[in-house]
């Protein structure tokens, strides 16, 4: 039996309904929704249900722009909040904005490369001319678009001075809290979308409970055995943990990278690349791997509060593979909780064996 797809098409300025049959094909058209006999396999990370909602396009972040500006209103709010409270303050707040914005151009160009790079591959093990319609797709560079929009967000809320509130804590707080509040906004504004594709749900894909366990499990213990081999070699290595670090390590900001990079971003890629690959139950695209890459060079090539550059390498590769891993448990799973109960592992993990050797 073939496999089902259904689509919007326009016709006559109107939207109708349109099933046939597609026994071939690796990518569905950008309003297709594909319906595999029994629920074996779909589009997006909820392909285990016999049949998804159908997102029409104006569902969205790539189908509208009526969330641009408000997704931007909450750190036009701070910085609108430091020129009331600290006028002078205001070149400090423009020159972190200026530093941030700089890091997050450097993440998109990363991203483009990376599409691009995909394109060319697909090119290479293709001999069909899908990889130059891919490229050539409108869909495609308005998917990418968003996501270098999304990143701008993030790199500029994560990085713009704290207002004096925030001076009392050592972390990083009012960054992520920017990003959760623009995450309500636009999970806000496209319900069903965060839901059936973001993966904005506590439901998980039926089998997918017990691998997703094993994998949070076994990373978290193993963090715990290599700090305390770490410490037991050398004793100087041992670092005291406090209440702040482990509700840091813990709470939002896992969450919204979370959010952010798995639900957000992979979602809108997934739409346009497909996931044509099953990698250990989980269908897996380009989509994972831009991302992955992406993520990685944000942790490889840093930018602290203070405006100083810095690298890592070692952190640069270990967080790629960390995307990898994550956009894998997303998949698997058709959620974002598990996805973040995997980010918060290795972090916990060093902080509990910190606490067992101390």
């Amino acid at each position: 039996m073939g496999t089902a797809v259904f689509c919007q098409r326009p016709e006559r300025g109107r939207t109708g309904a349109a099933a046939y049959l597609d026994r071939s094909a690796q990518r569905l058209p950008e309003q297709c929704l594909r319906i595999i006999p029994g629920g074996a396999a779909g589009r997006g990370p909820l392909g285990s249900t016999a049949m998804r909602p159908l997102t029409l396009p104006g569902d969205r972040p790539t189908g509208s722009a009526r969330w641009v500006v408000p997704v931007a209103v909450p750190i036009l709010a701070v910085f609108a909040a430091h020129v009331l409270i600290s006028p002078e303050r205001t070149g400090s707040v423009l020159r972190s904005v200026g530093a941030a914005a700089a890091w997050g151009t450097m993440l998109i160009a990363g991203l483009v490369v990376t599409v691009l790079a995909a394109r060319a591959v697909t090119a290479l093990r293709s001999r069909s001319g899908r990889a130059r319609d891919l490229a050539s797709s409108p869909a495609t560079w308005i998917a990418v678009a968003v996501v270098a929009y999304f990143i701008l967000l993030t790199s500029v809320a994560g990085r713009i001075t704290p207002l004096p509130f925030f001076d009392v804590f050592e972390r990083h707080w009012q960054g992520k809290v920017l990003d959760l509040v623009w995450l309500a906004i636009l999970f806000a504004m496209f319900r069903r979308w965060a839901k059936t594709e973001a993966g904005l749900r506590w439901r998980i894909r039926s089998g997918s409970a017990a691998p997703a366990w094993i994998a949070i499990g076994g990373v978290f213990v193993l963090f715990i055995a290599l700090t305390a081999l770490a410490v037991a070699t050398d004793p100087s290595a041992s670092t005291p943990v406090g209440f702040e670090q482990v509700a840091f390590n813990a709470t939002i900001p896992n969450l919204t990278e979370e959010l952010i990079w798995r639900g957000a971003m992979l979602a809108v890629l997934d739409r346009v690349f497909g996931t044509p690959r099953s990698v250990l139950g989980a269908k897996i695209g380009w989509g994972a791997v831009v991302t992955a890459v992406v993520f990685g060079l944000g942790h490889a090539i840093l930018l602290d509060q203070s405006g100083a550059w810095s690298l890592n390498i070692a952190g640069g590769l270990f967080a790629l593979v960390m995307g990898l891993a994550l956009a894998w448990i997303w998949a698997r799973t058709g959620s974002v909780w598990p996805a973040f109960l995997l980010h918060c592992a290795p972090e916990l993990g060093v902080d509990v064996g910190m606490m067992v050797v101390s």
